[in-house]
């Protein structure tokens, strides 16, 4: 299973919260992975769109080592749900309503808990941002041939020669919605992760933003133990 620090993948500003993400989430199996840029860090101009829609959902899949990561992102403006092991055995959600209310919720076991009242939720900048500040990342951009009426981009950091990330950008959506990660060894590029949107709409369907009426709710301290039961099985 990846871990929260893959979901630093991710591009958008605030397109995920990890108020709850280390309830349950485990050490990554390709810590060694290479990491993106964040826009907000970058000393170079971004030839594209980083803004997150006020209301959207989608699948983000993060393909590395020969394994699939799903996690399903949904925003309606105050109120978010993220989705861990998308569509697995093992889904777990997190559920934010404005910024009083926090849910942890289990689909398999049918329970969720509540965090407390008045607990601070990381903002997606808080949770991604923060090893780029230190860094100070500098990137340089190469506008590349479009492929599949996606815009192209090649970023180099640091000007480093041994990897390159590829960005393909929706115009339409103004978001990019691929990235490639690669390692450059004597002039031969290997890939070694992809991340990913996957059925992005700029629709919600309201229901995702309220708990299932027939879960049972469960204290934090229940809600984590099933979680690690629910890992190790």
């Amino acid at each position: 299973m990846f871990s929260s620090n893959l979901l630093k993948l991710i591009f958008f500003s605030g397109l995920l919260f990890a108020s709850a993400c280390g309830f349950w989430q485990e050490k990554p199996d390709v810590a060694a992975s290479p990491t993106p840029f964040v826009a907000e860090e970058l000393k170079s101009a971004i030839p594209f769109s980083l803004k997150e829609p006020d209301i959207y959902q989608t699948e983000i899949v993060i393909t590395a080592n020969n394994a699939e990561d799903r996690t399903f992102a949904a925003r309606s403006k105050e109120n978010r749900l993220i989705i861990f092991n998308f569509q697995t055995a093992v889904e777990t959600a997190v559920l934010q309503l404005g910024e009083s209310q926090t849910f942890l919720i289990a689909a398999k076991r049918k329970i969720y808990a509540e965090k407390e009242t008045g607990a601070k939720s990381e903002g997606a900048n808080d949770y991604f941002a923060a090893e780029w500040l230190d860094q100070k990342t500098d990137a340089q951009f190469e506008t590349l041939t479009p492929e599949n009426n996606l815009a192209r981009y090649r970023v180099n950091l640091d000007g480093t020669k041994n990897s390159e990330i590829i960005v393909f950008v929706d115009t339409q959506v103004g978001l990019p919605v691929r990235q490639e990660f690669y390692s450059v060894q004597d002039g031969q590029k290997t890939l070694n992760l992809t991340m990913e949107l996957r059925n992005f709409n700029v629709q919600t369907d309201a229901r995702l933003f309220e708990v299932p009426k027939d879960y049972r709710k469960v204290s934090l301290k229940e809600f984590r133990e099933m979680a690690r039961g629910e890992r190790v099985k």
